[in-house]
């Protein structure tokens, strides 16, 4: 077995086209359209527990100020829940996933899957209402929309920097100006690090399986000394999030343990504490009867897991 490190997507899907490796990883949603009619390659498909997820900066002043008419203004317009949720509303989440995802995808109204531990299946798909948003924004002091930076990776999760790009497009319709800006993972997880963003988009994954883990790190305030909020850099802080959070951590009855984080999912995802867009789906290709592979929710591509084709 002989690994090799192709960071670059049309570098690897050319090697596996040109015979220089059997099996990649990470196939692009465009390349994954062009093999659907390639007799001579493979492809194996599978939901990931990976999610793109808009976190709104609530904190009362942005690092890079808001604009209204060209101008900067001294309000944070994400620290208004009609702003948040007008944001939510103007996401058309099936047409990311047809065309931007190429169908490699699922509209996600949660930050992991619903049937994880403390996913919450009660509640509703994210309504796409453009005339919702619109009024929303008026109602918020906006009528004329904002003017806002936006940052992404382009190289975390396959798609990334494609639906950071259509999300800028979907909130113009709204009358918002978005300026996207899709960085390397290399660049933007040091800046976010920082608290240099003001309305962010990057992949999370519940590689635990339990909401513990995800909403422990993103949503509970941040607070270095109990452990919990080690990554929410957005200022985003609701008191009763943060009791269920750590009564969760101390019950020891699953059922209970399991409504507390149902409760925790409900009312965060209701605050829009972070907006999630999509759950990626994972693709691997190999050469036309070659081989196997199961492919995996956590993005693994393990080789003792790869066999012969018989």
């Amino acid at each position: 077995m002989i690994r090799k490190e192709i960071p670059s997507d049309p570098a690897r899907m050319a090697a596996l086209k040109s015979g220089q490796v059997d099996l990649v990883n990470y196939v692009p949603a465009t390349d994954y359209a062009a093999m659907q009619k390639d007799k001579s390659v493979d492809t194996f498909v599978a939901d990931s527990v990976y999610f793109l997820n808009i976190t709104p900066n609530v904190k009362e002043t942005l690092p890079k100020k808001a604009k209204v008419d060209g101008k900067e203004i001294e309000a944070n317009p994400l620290r208004d829940p009609k702003v948040r949720e007008a944001l939510d509303l103007a996401i058309d989440r099936k047409t990311l996933v047809r065309v931007v995802l190429e169908g490699l995808g699922r509209p996600a109204n949660q930050l992991m899957p619903a049937n994880f531990f403390g996913g919450n299946k009660n509640l509703p798909e994210r309504p796409y209402d453009l005339t919702k948003a619109k009024k929303l924004l008026a109602d918020a002091g906006y009528p004329k929309g904002f003017e806002i930076n936006f940052h992404c990776t382009n190289n975390r999760l396959p798609g990334d920097g494609a639906v950071c790009e259509a999300l800028s497009q979907m909130w113009a319709r709204v009358g918002l100006k978005v300026n996207a800006n899709a960085l390397n993972g290399t660049v933007f997880f040091p800046a976010q690090q920082k608290g240099e963003f003001s309305l962010w988009m990057s992949g999370w994954g519940t590689l635990t399986g339990e909401a513990s883990y995800t909403y422990g790190s993103l949503v509970h305030t941040a607070d270095p000394q109990i452990g919990l909020g080690a990554f929410n850099k957005q200022g985003y802080s609701n008191p009763e999030v943060d009791k269920l959070l750590q009564e969760g951590a101390r019950t020891m009855d699953d059922p209970k343990r399991r409504a507390l984080f149902e409760k925790v999912t409900e009312i965060s995802m209701n605050d829009r504490a972070l907006i999630p867009t999509v759950q990626i789906q994972t693709v691997w290709a190999a050469k036309k009867g070659m081989l196997t592979i199961p492919p995996r929710v956590d993005q693994e591509t393990l080789a003792y897991e790869i066999k012969p084709k018989s």
